[in-house]
């Protein structure tokens, strides 16, 4: 309910179609009081606009005029602080301004792995001074620039979904049997339901009224070493019953992590007796291996500093 977000604070959202299917997820930033950012994987412009019909509101596509930079990581807050950017008293999703040479930049307290981190937003002709101003941090703070491999192993340790990839998005799954409503991948309990209507909100509470959800999104502690993503989740090693949509040896937790999707009741009332079924690529050949799964709890990296105000100079 973002009648319940003050300025100057961020919330982690979905939302969805009639059908009450996941179209994305994201973060939306409450920068003034009738002042909002929404930033997501995919494009959602016309759909956007489609539903500001009959409200008194303005929408304005960002993506090319701001840059934004995930800075995140133990030493993260004593980066900014020595580049002169205090933010130790910004608590997990707070946003402020900061002055910055040739006008400001916007820090969220907000990041896509599980770690102590923020993100920062300048107008598109401050990213190089941005950039610059942290650079000069790098050598004393052990700074790097990583790739995708490396958030994509951060996000599955702290547990988080990544739309078209863990789920699909309503308008661009072919199959109807594809989409997700919020309940089916984790997110139900972001849904307001004493909230006024809002898009999907009718099929949502049959759903879960009538017991018609499908699927589960879980975690999975798998046996061995070998990444299970792709893999075909089974019930006794004969039924299959779901498919990993992302799977890693994390180096933090020293576990084979991975996240699934389940067809109901798997994941739910029966958690027993899982195995997934991974194909290793090895010297030219693959090897099958039917590897045993247990649901556990997500995240599977839990760090103290992620949370922790001030965050202190790890």
């Amino acid at each position: 309910d973002v009648r319940k977000q003050r300025p100057g604070r961020v919330v982690y959202t979905a939302w969805c179609n009639d059908q009450g299917h996941v179209l994305d997820d994201g973060t939306l930033f409450r920068l003034g009081a009738n002042d909002f950012r929404l930033c997501c994987q995919e494009r959602h412009l016309a759909w956007l606009q489609d539903s500001a019909v009959g409200f008194k509101v303005s929408i304005v596509k960002e993506t090319d005029t701001v840059a934004g930079l995930a800075l995140q990581g133990p030493v993260s807050a004593a980066l900014l602080k020595d580049a002169g950017l205090d933010v130790d008293a910004l608590r997990p999703f707070d946003l402020a301004e900061f002055a910055l040479k040739g006008g400001a930049v916007t820090i969220s307290r907000t990041g896509f792995t599980g770690d102590l981190g923020y993100e920062l937003w300048v107008p598109r002709d401050l990213a190089n001074t941005l950039w610059d101003l942290l650079w000069q941090q790098a050598e004393s703070h052990r700074m790097r620039a990583i790739g995708y491999a490396a958030l994509n192993q951060a996000r599955v340790e702290a547990g988080f979904i990544t739309a078209n990839a863990d789920f699909v998005t309503a308008d661009l799954a072919l199959r109807e049997d594809r989409t997700r409503q919020p309940d089916e991948i984790g997110l139900g309990w972001m849904v307001a339901s004493d909230k006024p209507y809002f898009t999907g909100k009718r099929a949502i509470e049959t759903a879960r009224t009538k017991g018609t959800l499908g699927h589960v999104l879980v975690g999975l502690e798998v046996d061995g070493n070998e990444p299970a993503e792709g893999a075909i989740v089974y019930h006794r090693q004969k039924r299959e019953v779901g498919i990993v949509s992302a799977g890693v040896w994390s180096p933090t937790a020293k576990r084979n992590i991975a996240i699934a999707s389940l067809v109901r009741p798997f994941g739910t009332t029966e958690t027993d007796d899982l195995w997934v079924e991974i194909y290793a690529l090895r010297e030219g050949l693959y090897h099958k291996m039917m590897k045993r799964a247990r649901v556990v709890e997500r995240p599977f990296v839990r760090l103290a500093r992620r949370t922790q105000t001030p965050p202190g100079r790890n």
